[in-house]
């Protein structure tokens, strides 16, 4: 089946707004943590702030490594934690590779290519503002 989210208005920096593909996911390590998370195509991983991996109580005593992106370089640890994504009768989990953004960067949480769009077959609808997630099943 797929699962259907709405776009979410999301406030930019210098004050405007945007309408963004933001899915509601739990992230669960040691703690569980319910939130939002923005579905990024160029993100090759995805990416969290440390403090919300400090809430789940990841492991951040991984080798160190810089991630780049549209803010520039930024120092981080890979790791990994488990996100759930239900919504009606749909309920999947999936244990995705994260990297923990070290420094002081405000972003929202990222569900990057690896670990997360190999999982599901992902469509955008700009003119509908929606983005729909289908489980892709291993054979």
């Amino acid at each position: 089946m797929t699962i259907m989210f709405r776009y979410k208005s999301v406030k930019r920096p210098d004050g405007s707004f945007v309408k963004a593909p933001l899915v509601q996911v739990t992230f669960i390590g040691k703690a569980s943590f319910d939130t939002v998370a923005l579905i990024d195509s160029g993100a090759d991983i995805s990416a969290m702030p440390r403090e919300t991996a400090e809430i789940l109580g990841l492991n951040l005593k991984g080798e160190l490594s810089n991630a780049y992106g549209i803010g520039g370089k930024v120092s981080s640890v890979q790791t990994t934690t488990t996100v759930r994504i239900r919504k009606g009768h749909e309920d999947y989990r999936l244990l995705l590779p994260v990297k923990v953004i070290l420094d002081n960067y405000d972003f929202p949480i990222l569900l990057g290519r690896s670990g997360f769009f190999d999982n599901f077959i992902i469509t955008f609808d700009e003119q509908e503002e929606k983005v729909m997630l289908k489980k892709r099943f291993r054979k």
